[in-house]
């Protein structure tokens, strides 16, 4: 599966409404008393890299799968210090990495500190509102980084590279009252340099060059996707009767145009939400999906929206009841691997679809998933790389530990790293 590189700045939080997840594994009570994967706060901090395999030594607040042998997982040692971790064979080993050279500060990293671009590829973007901004780029899996800046005056926003060299990232200076100033910047160079492609500020100092501009309503705080270097799409957080509101560009971030989707008859006079930027899948990107969602007093219903032509167009498929999910569950995970394949979190059991979300189907297994989401009930992400290799990682209810686990089974068995 090709996804777009997504990485998450200080300043432009995902909003996490809703959303997605047995090798028979050990049991969870059991693990934490000799983990291969030590991920408490209170865990020693991790030693220098030897080149050795090595115990992971951090809360870990991010995770991300290359394929089925390489993976990245990061967080924070006891001391608050960065700590970054590769595996080449599958969660079998861990090695640590040298910390990114603008990971100085001891503020919690995120889920989406560090992207790959592929095995060894590496980006990373440190939190917080820190003026100059500055980034890291690593060529060689984090063993060296090199250090770039972004321009003057961001200080935060959301980024999504296309490939190695060319990413775009929006950045959000000044949000309220349902509306935000946005601003796009674009690299070409892994993210070493950067220069402002859109600022939407003309929309109140000249309205008469607004045109093509994304709008000022509308936090975009979902996500931002671009399947190549052209097109691109970002939606906004709707205040609009039945209305989600999504805009794609062609012209490289330059010029926005707004999408006419349709949705749910159930919520045409509610407040229904696209909760996260496209993905799409293979090698031509054609074909792809985005989430949504529609409030019901406490109960969600979710969706998804689903394209075959590249994004051009746009289907809504309404999820069953079986997926409808309690407004206080804080993520569902909701991945989906093809147009066909996904997986989520319902709050009870992890439900798999093998036909675009029509049908959804418990996965009875083992219960060490369900077991450790009872003590670690956050879901930070849920990764396919196949239709059987899994990943999810969840952390405490007060964000003091956290849980890695494996699937080699399509979700019906899994084991706490």
């Amino acid at each position: 599966m090709t996804l777009p590189i997504v990485l998450t700045l200080g300043g432009c939080g995902q909003t996490p409404g809703p959303q997605p997840a047995g090798a028979a594994g050990a049991n969870p009570a059991k693990t934490e008393t000799a983990p291969a994967v030590s991920t408490d706060a209170k865990s020693p901090a991790a030693p220098a890299d030897s080149g050795e395999s090595k115990t992971i030594q951090a809360r870990l607040t991010g995770f991300h799968a290359v394929d089925e042998r390489t993976a990245y997982a990061w967080g924070l040692s006891a001391g608050g210090q960065f700590r970054l971790y590769r595996t080449a064979d599958g969660g079998g080993t861990w090695h640590e990495s040298a910390s990114p050279t603008s990971a100085q500060q001891k503020g919690d990293p995120g889920p989406e500190a560090i992207q790959a671009a592929d095995s060894t590829h590496l980006v990373y973007v440190p939190a917080g509102h820190t003026l100059p901004a500055s980034v890291s780029v690593s060529a060689d899996g984090g063993a060296t980084w090199k250090e770039g800046m972004l321009p003057e005056g961001v200080a935060g926003g959301e980024a999504v590279f296309t490939d190695k060299a060319h990413g775009y990232l929006m950045n959000q200076p000044d949000a309220a009252m349902g509306s935000s100033r946005k601003v796009i910047c674009e690299t070409t160079d892994g993210g070493v340099t950067w220069s402002v492609v859109m600022d939407n500020q003309a929309m109140e100092q000249k309205p008469d060059q607004a045109q093509g501009l994304l709008p000022l309503q509308g936090f975009a705080n979902r996500g931002m996707a671009f399947r190549d270097t052209d097109n691109g799409w970002v939606p906004l957080e709707s205040r609009t009767p039945g209305k989600v509101t999504l805009y794609r560009t062609k012209d490289k971030a330059r010029t926005w145009q707004e999408l006419s989707l349709d949705v749910s008859s159930r919520d045409d006079q509610g407040q229904p939400q696209i909760t996260g930027a496209p993905e799409f899948f293979g090698g031509e990107a054609q074909s792809g999906w985005m989430p949504y969602e529609y409030r019901h007093g406490d109960v969600v219903s979710l969706g998804a929206y689903f394209t075959e032509d590249g994004g051009e167009t746009w289907k809504l498929t309404s999820f069953g009841k079986e997926a409808d999910v309690m407004a206080k569950l804080s993520s569902t995970g909701l991945t989906f691997l093809s147009g066909r394949e996904g997986w989520m979190w319902n709050g009870a059991h992890l439900l798999h679809t093998a036909d675009g979300g029509k049908a959804w189907t418990p996965l009875a297994g083992n219960t060490v998933f369900q077991d450790t989401l009872k003590s670690y009930p956050y879901l930070i992400s849920l990764e396919f790389v196949t239709p059987k290799t899994g990943w999810a990682l969840v952390r405490s209810e007060k964000g003091d530990a956290s849980r890695l686990l494996r699937t080699e089974d399509g979700g019906a068995t899994w084991k706490v790293m």
